[in-house]
């Protein structure tokens, strides 16, 4: 990658965290570069295309970490795994805040979307699948696991807005509470072997005592 073009997408995220990717044009991210929209455009040829190569780029960091485990009999951390995504994910912030919004208005970075969802949603099963395997997840049905996965998808993907919803203004606060969405949902299914083996219940403990 071209170091412009790096700039683009850098100055890119940076606008459309603060501003909203909505609310950002190309002309905006031209401007803060101090260059022509022309000269943009030869980079990138439209908002969409930076929008959805900036969402390919996060989607390849979140792969990386779905699929770290590799076939060994070994339990997975869901308080570093979450922790490590949350803070990653603020450089990507919009996205979460901003996806329905951006899907509305972009036919082209609906699609990329949706396969980005579709790849994500497969490395996941594939955790849960590990993770049963190995007897650190109850077994469940084909169709209770599916629903699980995409619960567990809407939960690390609102949880965000939710907090904001709720008035919680600290953002640290609102990131641990986001993680302990997802480990009370997680509890019920570990079996005793996955609870001895990961260190959720000591990290719900933890984050409890940070979020009161």
């Amino acid at each position: 990658m071209s170091n412009r073009k790096r700039e683009i997408l850098d100055v890119a995220i940076k606008l459309f965290n603060e501003k909203g990717c909505i609310n950002t044009s190309t002309r905006h991210i031209a401007d803060d570069l101090g260059i022509s929209v022309g000269n943009l455009y030869y980079y990138f040829k439209n908002k969409e295309e930076i929008i959805i190569y900036i969402y390919q780029t996060f989607m390849d960091e979140v792969s990386t970490r779905i699929t770290l485990l590799k076939d060994d009999d070994i339990a997975f951390d869901y308080y570093e795994f979450l922790i490590d995504q949350m803070d990653f994910e603020l450089n990507y912030r919009f996205i979460r805040l901003e996806m329905n919004n951006i899907i509305s208005k972009y036919p082209s970075v609906k699609e990329a979307f949706q396969k980005g969802i579709q790849i994500k949603l497969k490395q996941m099963k594939n955790l849960f699948l590990h993770q049963i395997k190995y007897g650190y997840i109850k077994e469940i049905e084909d169709i209770e696991l599916e629903f699980i996965i995409s619960n567990s998808w809407i939960i690390i993907t609102q949880w965000e807005i939710f907090w904001i919803i709720n008035n919680i203004k600290d953002e640290r606060v609102r990131r641990e509470k986001g993680v302990l969405n997802l480990l009370y949902f997680m509890k019920p299914y570990l079996t005793t072997k996955g609870l001895e083996n990961s260190n959720l219940l000591t990290s719900i403990k933890y984050l409890e005592k940070g979020t009161k």
